[in-house]
């Protein structure tokens, strides 16, 4: 066995190497500008560079901000240095923009790739003053079990090639909190005009609660002026929580991996289903609302997915129907939840309440932030558990 003295020692130098090697990339600012003639440059001694995130989520969309402070000989801040003089060195692959000037110091934004390692990030002035080298740490595992919750005031969504991405207006500027693909046909999904498959994959507040994906089936309205939604809502959660969700845009397809490691891939042209964890069927366009089936979607994975649907409602709140969920893939009813252990087959169905509270708030909290309290639900009121481990889909 290491001593523990002896594993400091390692780790020590380790570290000391790991900083002596060069920065692989340099992303300089862009081209120059001559300064103002009225204004003369003032000289850097000294760089100090902060990052208001230590920890970011590797999803290939979200940032965090590097913060330049920058110092003469005498220790003055100075603020009238050019950004374009200002270079960023990274260790790994980054998205990085020009700095600009913010309230007295020096800010750019830093892009992550998806799935990315942790980064070493260093500032130069003009080759010739080097900042401190600052470590940004990078994960795709949740930041945290429990939500806050936050109070978002409006989402604010922007596209991201072929997804549509959204956060909290409370959440970070730079995050995300959910991303969607949406199939609009026609195709041997979505089959007649105006219908369409929403997927949502959330994650607000990058914690291990609320990770979930809902789909939404939109058929054709045959009674444009009712009042009541024909949407079918539908909310999946997969066990265990293992990571956040995380989508790859390729050439052809659009890989998600789910938080148990597993995958579903969509064909980018169309967002059709074409592998992983879920067996795809069309979205029902039958003319009677009352009697059409909830998204055609069954779990063929190894791990335990929780299913709820409602019709034109929120499906976690109340019983809004007498007929319970079907014990198969849950395509039909919405009274209760129906849970299915990938791995043996098993199925239970209990009640939506013993998940969700029945209040019409915002968010609406899953009961059990860990996997654990999860797991030794299931034991007790569906005798069997979450598969150790989850291997990836069939």
């Amino acid at each position: 066995m290491v001593s523990e003295k002896k594993l400091m020692r390692l780790l020590l130098l380790l570290l000391l190497i790991s900083c002596s090697t060069p920065l692989k990339y340099k992303y300089s600012a862009g081209q120059r500008f001559l300064a103002s003639s009225s204004q003369e440059e003032s000289k850097v001694a000294r760089i100090e560079a902060s990052l208001k995130d230590q920890v970011i989520f590797a999803s290939g969309m979200d940032a965090t901000f590097l913060v330049v402070k920058l110092f003469d000989e005498d220790g003055n801040l100075l603020t009238n240095i050019n950004p374009y003089d200002l270079t960023v060195s990274a260790s790994e692959d980054v998205s990085a923009k020009p700095f600009a000037l913010k309230q007295g110091v020096y800010k750019t934004a830093i892009l992550p790739s998806v799935k990315s390692p942790d980064i070493r990030l260093q500032v130069e002035w003009k080759e010739a003053v080097k900042s401190n080298i600052l470590i940004l740490q990078t994960t795709i595992e949740p930041l945290k079990d429990e939500m806050v919750p936050v109070h978002h005031e409006y989402s604010e969504v922007r596209s991201h090639g072929e997804l549509s991405i959204s956060r909290g207006s409370a959440a970070p500027e730079a995050s995300t909190e959910e991303f969607s693909i949406v199939n609009v046909g026609e195709n041997s999904i979505v089959s007649t005009p105006d219908s369409s498959r929403n997927f949502s994959f959330e994650y607000p507040e990058h914690a291990r609660q609320n990770l979930a994906l809902q789909v939404d089936d939109s058929p054709v309205d045959d009674s444009p002026n009712d009042t009541v939604s024909h949407t079918m809502h539908s909310v999946f959660m997969f066990f265990p929580r293992k990571q956040l969700p995380v989508v790859e845009q390729l050439e052809a397809t659009i890989d998600v991996t789910l938080p148990t490691g597993e995958k579903i891939v969509f064909q980018k042209e169309s967002k059709e289903i074409v592998t992983g964890v879920f067996e795809e069927g069309p979205v029902d366009v039958g003319p009677d609302r009352l009697k059409r089936h909830y998204a055609d979607l069954k779990y063929k994975g190894y791990g335990i997915v929780l299913r709820v649907n409602a019709l034109g409602r929120i499906p976690q709140l109340g019983q809004f129907k007498n007929l319970k969920i079907d014990m198969d893939y849950g395509l039909q009813g919405s009274a209760d939840v129906l849970i299915l252990n990938g791995t043996t087959g098993q199925r239970c169905r209990r009640p939506k309440t013993d998940f969700w509270e029945n209040r019409d708030v915002s968010p609406i909290e899953f009961k059990f932030p860990t996997d654990k309290a999860f797991d030794d639900y299931l034991k007790s009121k569906c005798g069997f558990s979450i598969p150790k481990p989850v291997y990836m889909p069939r």
